[in-house]
C-alpha cells in the first residue's frame, strides 16, 4: 500500500514553521498574498477571482501542504507523487516512485530563509514520509529565488530547456528541472 500525505503524522515542525495538510478554509488565508503580481510572476495557476482561487485550491488539496509562522500561513506547497517513467513491463514497480515539489511564499516574509526551510521540509516529507526514491522540482530559469532554494536543499540541476516554457507574459522562457535521489538526500542528513 502506498503512503499518502493524509497518512503522515501531522503537524510537522521545523525550526520556525509548522507544516500541515492544506484545508479548504486555507484558501482565504492564502489569497491575499498569492494573488500579488510578484507571486503570480512565477506561479503556474492564475486565478482572477477569489472564487476561481477557491476552486483551484479545492482541486489540489490531496497534494497540498501549508507552512505556518506564528499561526499564520506564509507558505503553500505541493508534494505530487508520480509514477516514474518505465518500460511497459515495469510500470507496476515504477508506480508512485517519485514526487514533484512546488512551493510559494508570502512576499512579506521573503528574505528570511523560510522558503528554504519550507522546501527542505517538503523534501523530507517526500523522501522519509512518502518513501519516494526520486524528487524533482521545476521552475522558469529566470526565477532565481526558486533556483537558489533548490540548490540549498541539495537538489542538482538536471536540465535547462531552452524556450520550452510559455510565460503568461507571452514570452517563451527557459525552464529548469532540479532533482535529488532519496539515497543522496539521506546521505546529507548524517
Amino acid at each position: 500500500m502506498t503512503t499518502a500525505l493524509a497518512d503522515l503524522d501531522w503537524p510537522l515542525r521545523t525550526d520556525r514553521l509548522e507544516l500541515r495538510p492544506a484545508r479548504s478554509e486555507d484558501a482565504d488565508a492564502v489569497w491575499p498574498w498569492y494573488r500579488l503580481p510578484e507571486v503570480q510572476e512565477w506561479t503556474t495557476t492564475l486565478s482572477t477571482s477569489v472564487e476561481e482561487h477557491q476552486q483551484w485550491w479545492e482541486d489540489t488539496l490531496g497534494t497540498s501542504v501549508v507552512g505556518l509562522l506564528e499561526g499564520r500561513i506564509v507558505a503553500a506547497g505541493k508534494i505530487d507523487r508520480q509514477d516514474a517513467w518505465s518500460q511497459a513491463d515495469m510500470a507496476r514497480q515504477a508506480r508512485g516512485q517519485q514526487a514533484e515539489l512546488g512551493w510559494v511564499l508570502d512576499p512579506g516574509v521573503q528574505g528570511r530563509g523560510l522558503g528554504t526551510e519550507f522546501a527542505a521540509a517538503l523534501l523530507d516529507l517526500a523522501v522519509d514520509g512518502l518513501g519516494v526514491r526520486r524528487v524533482e522540482a521545476s521552475c522558469f530559469a529566470d526565477n532565481l529565488a526558486s533556483r537558489r532554494v533548490m540548490e540549498k536543499i541539495g537538489m542538482r540541476c538536471e536540465g535547462v530547456f531552452v524556450e520550452e516554457s510559455l510565460h503568461r507574459s507571452g514570452r517563451w522562457l527557459d525552464g529548469m528541472t532540479f532533482a535529488i535521489l532519496a539515497r543522496e538526500h539521506r546521505s546529507t542528513d548524517t
